[in-house]
């Protein structure tokens, strides 16, 4: 075995199917995949995880929360000693399910907001979606879940998000993680929502601004997506040294396929839990090749003049597939904008 990292962090899409239409998905969720886990082949999945040495694992869509077995999974894994987070739009919760998850040891519950009313709602495609979300974080407050909230950055919502980080430490939110729109999916139809480089300097600089001030009065800004190399922020405590796929975490699909990302299309698979099993799959020497083989020559023309580029290894993986068409090329670099705008 000549490489040895292992998966401690990972995505599950429990289900694809969705109780909303975003327009910004770029799963395109909405229904579920053709023979999709049942809920013996997903625990069999989970006895394989602590030899991998496992240690959380985010549950996500589509929406998990319409997966009839996201309890009991999350109860096998609490059993295991695995720690689980779960993401939802907020639309299927209500107080039993919030109940629910206290008692299976759900640990974080990351819930998405796009925007002030009018603008998320657009977005989510459901009026109401809104004051659905803001009722959902006064449940889960209510039983101490440790909360998450989550937007998309994109260019109907980018000068909201000082409204947006006002509303939220309004509300008590300590945890607000922001990420550029990826696009692919359903956001192909609905290109006003991408950004160009002022948008994602604009982005950038908003983080700059505010992640020390919200900070320092309760709220962390979190960077995700390839934002996480961005000077001037607290990322010191934690360098971006580019995308971990393959190397401490990985993904599952809800039809049992790994890939590193469930961000990346669905043709970059790295193998099949149905045919194999998961530690043969992530020691194969073929998998993950876009970054345990990676080497400066794999660098775009967006990264091979970069300073930083063997630092971030060319950036967001899932950005720059599927805004470029190859891995180690993000056109989304704050850092390279920025540097060219001076």
């Amino acid at each position: 075995m000549s490489f040895e990292g292992f998966p401690f962090n990972l995505g599950w899409e429990l289900t694809l199917a969705c109780n909303l239409r975003c327009n910004h998905c770029a799963s395109a969720a909405g229904l579920p995949r053709h023979n999709e886990l049942t809920k013996e082949e997903a625990l069999k999945i989970c006895d394989q995880f602590p030899e991998l040495l496992v240690q959380e694992v985010n549950f996500t869509g589509g929406e998990p929360l319409l997966s009839p077995y996201w309890a009991e999974i999350a109860l096998y894994l609490k059993d295991l000693g695995i720690s689980t987070n779960i993401i939802t739009n907020g639309l299927a919760l209500d107080s039993k399910i919030v109940s629910q998850m206290k008692n299976v040891g759900i640990s974080d519950v990351g819930i998405s907001l796009d925007g002030l009313e009018t603008t998320h709602d657009y977005i989510r495609g459901h009026k109401g979606s809104f004051k659905q979300v803001l009722r959902s974080i006064e449940l889960l407050q209510q039983e101490n879940i440790r909360i998450i909230v989550i937007t998309t950055v994109n260019n109907l919502n980018i000068d909201e998000l000082p409204a947006i980080l006002h509303l939220l430490q309004s509300v008590g939110i300590q945890y607000w993680r922001v990420q550029p729109l990826i696009p692919m999916g359903r956001a192909n139809n609905f290109k006003k929502l991408y950004m160009d480089n002022a948008g994602i300097l604009k982005l950038g600089k908003f983080i700059q601004c505010w992640e020390p001030k919200s900070k320092n009065e309760g709220t962390h800004i979190i960077c995700s997506d390839g934002l996480e190399y961005i000077d001037g922020i607290s990322n010191c405590e934690r360098p971006w040294r580019g995308c971990p796929a393959g190397w401490v975490t990985c993904s599952i699909t809800s039809d049992g396929k790994v890939k590193g990302c469930l961000s990346l299309p669905d043709n970059l698979i790295e193998g099949d839990l149905r045919k194999d099993d998961f530690w043969s799959i992530w020691f194969h020497p073929d998998s993950f090749a876009y970054t345990r083989r990676f080497s400066d020559k794999e660098l775009g023309s967006n990264c091979s003049s970069c300073n930083k580029a063997m630092e971030c290894l060319g950036g967001c993986s899932s950005n720059s597939y599927a805004a470029s068409g190859k891995f180690h090329n993000d056109p989304y670099c704050f850092y390279r904008i920025n540097k060219n705008s001076v």
